[in-house]
Parts: C-alpha cells; structure tokens; sequence
C-alpha cells in the first residue's frame, strides 16, 4: 500500500512559502550583548521578484529561545498587501524602539547561527521561571518555521558552517565597547548564563564563566551596578598587568535580590578593539531581605498628572503626543500604559548602572480619566510636560499636581490598582 502524505495547502500555516521565495537579506538589531536580538528577513519571489515575504524573529538567548516569531507575505495587487506590509514594519519598528540598538545587516551564515544557538533554548526540557501551554504550542510552531527556512537555505548553498558562535555575537554587537560597557555587559551575561556572550567579552576559560560564583543563584537580571577603578598595588592582577575595577551589584534572582561585590580586570591589549575580562574575583555575595532589596532599588520618580475629559478618554491616541508616537500602549490594570525608551543603549557605558535607564519616561491613561507622566529623569519629565501642553490635548487638559516622590514611589502601585485616583496614594510635594 503506498504511503500516504498530507499535503499542506497554501493558507496553512505550515505550508512551506520558502521553496516559492529565495533568499534576500537579513537586518538585525546590534543588541546581541543585552542577550536579545531582533531580526527582519527579507525573502524575493522566485517567480516574481516584487512578491516579498517577510521574518520578523525576536531570539531571546536567556530561557526562551525566541520570544516572537512573524510571517508576512507582501503581494503586489492584492487587497491585504498594504496592511500585511504596515503590520510588519509595525512589528518591525516595535523591536528597534524598545530595544535600542543599531540596525545591521548581517550575512544570511551568521543570521542561521543566530537562530541555531537560540534553538537549543526553545526545547521543551529547559528550566523556565515563567511559562504557558500557549507559549510551548508557540515555540513548537516557531520551531518547524524556522527548520523549514533552514532547508530552504540548505538547498540554496547557505548553511552557518561559515560562521562561528564568536562570530555571529560579533556581527551584532557594537564594534567598539567603553570600560563600562564591557563590565556591564559581561555581568549581565554572566548572570543570565549567556555563556556565549559573556565569552565573547572576555579572555578566561567558558568553564570559570559557567562555574563563577555570580552565577550560581540562577538566572538574574542586573538591576543596578556600580563600578569604580583600583590599581594594581591594592588589588594585584594575576596576570601582573591587567587593570582592576571594583564593583557592587544588585540583582533579580528566581528567590529574590542578591548584592554582591568583586573585582573585575579588564586586560586593555592594544592589539585589540576592545578589552577582554581577564580574571574576576569575587569578595562578598549576600542574599538581601525585602527590606534591604527596597533601597536597592528605590528611585525617585518625578510624576504630572492631567484631568482629561470624559470626552477624550474614548479613542485617546497617543501619537497626537510628540513623544508618545508610534509606542503601543499596555493593558494594565488601571488603564493603558506607554514606555518611551531611549534611542539608544549609552547608559549601560556608565559607572553608576540602573536597569531603568533606558526607559526615557511613562505615561499612564488611567480608567478614572488621569493622564500621569513619570520619569526618573527630572529633564525628562519636564520635556514630557512640554510636548503635553503643546499637543492636540494641551488646551482641554488641566494639571492636576505635580510630584516628587524618593523615597516610596507609588507608580507601578498606580498601574496596578484599578479604578484609583493618583491623589488617593500621595500628598503634592510642589504646585
């Protein structure tokens, strides 16, 4: 009896479009060193060149493999070509804005062996915090994709042979790293068991990478740094010449906050574009209690909170707010919630590290009809303020307060207690 196949029709979302397309071109987000990386793969028609069809992939190198996975066929003449087309580059400038990075384009063996090393982590046997039945279905699904896509590529001649894990980070990464820049990166790699791109980062053995004592609580994320220089007198470096920094952290553990303080030595060849971590010796790692976590972490924050009309609250659109353009809001419970972030990654270059520092501000549409504006940033709130005033809503909305707040922030406490009003939490500090 003759075996039997099912053939998969074209509106199938496991129908194979890549044997109708051919390879074209890939660009990526140059965020690989934050453990994250956005790509947009462009495929042409085999037939007809002007038929396009798209990948937008967000990889996540932490527990999750890839976080997003996209389609999008893009035919000239037909009815959905103009939507498709607007929904990717949505989706598109979504990742760029929230992550940061410089776009890139990247040669199609480094874009496979980006995506061969986040698959190990899309398995279904890897250790998750966080995870649904949707999401395993999700990245089952993302998973035959991009196998698909890789035999495609196969039967072309493209395949990652060519291209080595080092590499591949480095095709994503920024060229050149500050002092800051490495330290910062290299603990959040470490942290989070990227050992790929810790590696990338440093000079020492993958096995003292994955056997260092900051890694041992799990996977965290680095919630604020702060790094300062030595000399070689008070802390001497084994190799007799690398230089020393002495850091404090804080981070976001599975059970908890952790604090911890070491030194770090960058060995600054000059040979080299950008130094290595030769050597980290690690002083002190304490787990802290609540109490301790919540200075920690504390920041001020700077809120504005306009009364916006009954009649302004339906159909509200953000992108009649300079800053707000183009930023999707979030359901929360107490209404909408926009994230501005930052153009770019340039805090991470800095001494004194928060994981907040690339968000630029927030707005808050809350339910009861507040728009409240917070920053950590006095500048920035202040900006926010501005363009408020200045935008189409400005005339019809009145300021109801302005805060400081430095030492319990009320915030995140605001966004998620439905229904309350910001002046039910706090008293004004100033008019």
């Amino acid at each position: 009896m003759p075996e039997l196949k099912v053939i998969q029709g074209r509106l199938s979302k496991y129908y194979d479009h890549f044997g109708d397309y051919y390879f074209h071109s890939c660009k990526a987000t140059a965020t690989r060193l934050m453990g994250v990386v956005a790509l947009k793969i462009t495929w042409k028609g085999k037939e007809r060149p002007r038929d396009l069809f798209y990948q937008v992939i967000h990889l996540d190198y932490s527990e999750y493999g890839y976080d997003e996975y996209l389609e999008f066929e893009c035919i000239p003449g037909t009815k959905t070509y103009a939507e498709k087309k607007e929904d990717m580059n949505h989706s598109w400038r979504h990742f760029v804005s929230v992550m940061g990075g410089e776009v890139v384009h990247i040669t199609p063996d480094a874009m496979l062996r980006l995506i061969e090393s986040a698959m190990p982590l899309a398995g279904e046997d890897v250790d998750r915090e966080y995870d649904t039945d949707e999401n395993v279905q999700f990245r089952r699904y993302a998973t035959v994709r991009l196998e698909m896509m890789r035999d495609a590529l196969s039967r072309e001649g493209i395949t990652s042979d060519t291209c080595t894990v080092r590499q591949a980070v480095a095709a994503v990464s920024p060229d050149r790293l500050g002092t800051c820049e490495t330290i910062n990166y290299f603990i959040m790699r470490v942290i989070d068991h990227d050992f790929d791109a810790a590696q990338f980062l440093s000079a020492m053995d993958r096995e003292e990478l994955e056997t260092c004592q900051l890694a041992d609580p799990g996977i965290q994320t680095l919630i604020r740094s702060s790094i300062k220089r030595s000399d070689n007198k008070t802390d001497p470096p084994a190799d007799g010449f690398s230089h020393p920094y002495r850091v404090r952290i804080t981070t976001l553990g599975r059970d908890g906050y952790y604090h911890s303080s070491f030194v770090i030595y960058l060995n600054d060849d000059y040979r080299a574009k950008n130094a290595k971590v030769s050597q980290i010796e690690i002083g002190t790692m304490l787990k802290l209690s609540e109490y301790e976590s919540a200075i920690q972490v504390i920041q001020k924050e700077y809120i504005s909170v306009f009364e916006v009309p009954d009649n302004l609250l339906n159909g509200f659109d953000g992108n009649l707010i300079d800053p707000l353009r183009d930023v999707d809001p979030t359901a929360v419970p107490n209404g909408w919630l926009f994230t501005i972030y930052k153009r770019d990654n340039s805090h991470v270059n800095k001494a004194e590290y928060h994981l907040d520092d690339d968000v630029y501000g927030y707005a808050l549409l809350t339910i009861p009809g507040q728009l409240i504006l917070m920053s950590h940033d006095i500048n920035n709130i202040t900006a926010l303020d501005n363009a408020t005033h200045f935008s189409f809503y400005g005339p019809n909305m009145h300021v109801a307060g302005k805060y400081l707040l430095d030492k319990t922030p009320v915030f995140h406490t605001v966004c998620h207690t439905p229904g309350v009003l910001f002046e039910d939490l706090v008293e004004p500090k100033n008019d």
